[in-house]
């Protein structure tokens, strides 16, 4: 009996540390994609909500062929069922769905769309808050709005 809660209770360590691995290697990887962005010469950096007293504030970073960064402040948590959606918006046509995700506790963001952009076509990036699971195209006026 002694052996078998031992054991219970190594296993269940093991299971913690596995878990906490797991969350750190999924940390590592958005930040080095992050990085993989920043450090791209051909990166474009816009910075928004510069000048201004409200919130949010921050950069969108973005590289031909790695995608889109978006680093930002003061972004409350969203509503129960709902959850902040990023825009990609070319010149002309429609927005594209960038993503969905919630800011942090103390209102930071750090968000990433991975994949090729086409950084001439976009005329801005934008953020606004949304039903939980998405929609095809914005329904609500943005919170976030980076113009190119």
């Amino acid at each position: 009996m002694f052996f078998q809660s031992r054991e219970r209770r190594a296993e269940n360590q093991l299971a913690r540390v596995q878990a906490e691995s797991f969350t750190e290697r999924q940390e590592l990887a958005r930040l080095n994609a992050a990085f993989a962005i920043l450090y791209q010469p051909d990166a474009r950096q816009v910075v928004f909500g510069a000048g201004t007293p409200q919130p949010p504030r921050g950069r969108v970073f973005l590289d031909p062929r790695r995608g889109v960064l978006l680093l930002a402040s003061n972004l409350p948590p969203a509503p129960a069922g709902k959850a902040y959606e990023m825009w990609v918006i070319p010149k002309r046509g429609k927005p594209t769905p960038a993503g969905l995700f919630q800011s942090m506790a103390d209102g930071t963001v750090m968000h990433i769309l991975s994949g090729p952009v086409d950084v001439n076509a976009t005329g801005a990036v934008a953020v606004t808050l949304e039903p939980e699971s998405g929609v095809p195209q914005p329904t609500s006026t943005p919170v976030i709005a980076a113009a190119l």
